[in-house]
């Protein structure tokens, strides 16, 4: 039989806070609401996330994949018949970030058009996000604009509404 040093070593198991080892978590879910005026920034993770629509307007997710060089807009949103999904899985290494749809308008393109202010207390969405294995924040990482322009110059005005400049 192996030694607990070595099923530790092989399971990659580090030392708990609670006494003895664990591996990282299988999963992680949190409740994430985005109020109307603000926007998650462009990161991504290696781990797949998943989102749930839960209530509240419909959020649009946004990706940059480096395989293929493509943007992707995905609705979240209750109303099914109008391209709506109420659970989209991102995949790992892809950046990704998130508004509130009715906040802008996109063009084809990827360009940014600020729709009218609304009140963020009554305009909002209320999303669920499982990613797995588990969300840890040492692998997150957060978007640069000048790099994610430079690997992707055709969509600048989209990356310039969802990262910060440098």
């Amino acid at each position: 039989m192996a030694s607990a040093s070595e099923i530790a070593a092989k399971l990659d198991l580090v030392p708990n806070p609670e006494g003895d080892k664990v591996d990282r978590p299988v999963s992680t879910c949190i409740y994430f609401m985005l109020q109307s005026g603000n926007v998650s920034r462009l990161h991504r993770i290696p781990c797949a996330e998943t989102w749930h629509f839960y209530l509240g307007e419909p959020l649009t997710i946004v990706e940059l994949d480096e395989k293929d060089e493509k943007l992707k807009l995905t609705c979240l949103g209750p109303d099914l018949g109008d391209y709506q999904q109420v659970q989209y899985t991102v995949p790992p290494y892809v950046w990704f970030g998130a508004f509130p749809t009715k906040d802008f308008h996109i063009s084809s393109d990827g360009r940014a058009a600020i729709a009218e202010p609304r009140d963020a207390e009554c305009h909002y969405s209320l999303v669920g996000c499982t990613c797995a294995p588990a969300f840890q924040f040492q692998d997150f990482e957060l978007g640069k604009h000048s790099e994610l322009v430079s690997t992707f110059p055709n969509y600048e005005p989209i990356i310039s509404f969802l990262t910060n400049t440098d």
